[in-house]
């Protein structure tokens, strides 16, 4: 069994007429989306295109040295590795780039990118970053636990919207990893019919999942068909909110958190290699956190995610990169000086889940005992 390297390797000679898209493809631009490659790739909809060969020549001039370059604590940095093997390959040099944009808006707690990817002379992608360095990035997902929509899945929408009226193509697929998975199903569900009527496929790799009902609704489940969800044996991200369980399971050479990262998925031809279901320590994360979620009011729950983005950005920090950096270790102590509600709010919520997660570690003891 391979991974997107060996991939790369196999079939990175195969046009994609020869050889059509898949959800291999898909990851893989999923993953490149990280890249910063603004004043690279044209920002415009509208506007001129660049190859990735090109990008990445372009990219790699202006960071001559990979191991300067900061991806944040989050971000696998050998997704550079990766752009370095595509733009080598006659599958992916000549796909054309444009519509890049970044969007980070602290006031309105929004992280947004996205790229458009003009695959061939039939497909464009529409692919959607996941959650970056930025702590209002990550403020923005703990919002989405009770908020009915958070700021970048409207704009996904807009973008989505924008990259069919400008595509050249008759076709659109739509995918991303992490939160990016969640924004590009989310924008599917939630754009125009004439739009949809356009979509092939949507990938979600490893996106968290929705609230307010999103699942039961009859625009998610007209568009349901098309929309492909893939999670690592032992997820935890694809786990949390409201998920389809009409998910994939694909196995990874990781552990735990780290099968996040899609560069360590097994890959088999043009396919991720399959597993019948996720892990036990994955399904009692599942039911463990999603249970502690629905316990508490929306309320409850804008009060703890508050608290705790107050605490973490006590210092001015603005990534997680200055939350793990030496020299920007004070913000444990000043968050000693915050208002003592805020403690009391974190120590409450947290005590709630370590107690909920010790009842259904039991819970799942005395079960197998039982079966035994």
């Amino acid at each position: 069994m391979g991974t997107l390297y060996d991939y790369m390797n196999w079939r990175g000679e195969l046009s994609f007429t020869e050889a059509p898209f898949n959800e291999v493809d898909s990851l893989i631009f999923s993953l490149l989306s990280y890249l910063d490659l603004k004043g690279i790739v044209p920002d415009a909809h509208d506007g001129a295109t660049v190859s990735l060969r090109a990008a990445a020549n372009a990219f790699f001039s202006k960071n001559p040295d990979p191991r300067k370059i900061s991806m944040g604590v989050i971000v696998p940095k050998n997704i550079i590795k990766v752009f370095r093997m595509a733009k080598d390959t006659r599958r992916f040099r000549n796909v054309g780039l444009k519509a890049h944009v970044n969007l980070i808006d602290i006031e309105k707690e929004m992280q947004f990118s996205a790229t458009t990817f003009l695959v061939d002379d039939e497909t464009t992608l529409i692919v959607y970053r996941g959650t970056d360095d930025t702590l209002v990035g990550w403020k923005e997902d703990f919002n989405m636990s009770f908020l009915p929509v958070v700021p970048a899945q409207e704009e996904a929408v807009k973008y989505l919207t924008l990259a069919a009226k400008h595509s050249p193509n008759k076709f659109l697929r739509v995918t991303g990893h992490s939160k990016g998975g969640n924004l590009a199903v989310y924008a599917a569900v939630k754009c125009e019919p004439s739009i949809q009527k356009r979509i092939q496929q949507v990938w979600s790799n490893d996106g968290p999942g929705f609230g307010g009902g999103m699942l039961n609704s009859l625009e998610y489940i007209e568009m349901r068909p098309v929309i492909r969800t893939l999670v690592p044996q032992s997820s935890i991200v694809g786990m949390l909110l409201e998920h389809d369980e009409n998910y994939a399971v694909v196995k990874s050479r990781q552990t735990g958190l780290f099968q996040h990262d899609g560069l360590t998925w097994e890959v088999m031809g043009s396919s991720f290699v399959r597993l019948k279901s996720i892990s036990g320590e994955s399904k009692r994360f599942d039911k463990t956190l999603n249970t502690w979620i629905r316990s508490m009011t929306p309320e409850q729950r804008e009060q703890f995610v508050e608290a705790l983005y107050q605490i973490l950005s006590s210092d001015n920090a603005l990534t997680l990169t200055d939350l793990v950096a030496v020299t920007k270790n004070k913000w444990l102590k000043k968050s000693s000086a915050l208002d003592p509600q805020v403690h009391k709010t974190i120590q409450k919520t947290l005590s709630a889940l370590f107690e909920l997660n010790t009842k259904t570690m039991l819970s799942d003891f005395f079960l197998r005992k039982k079966g035994e």
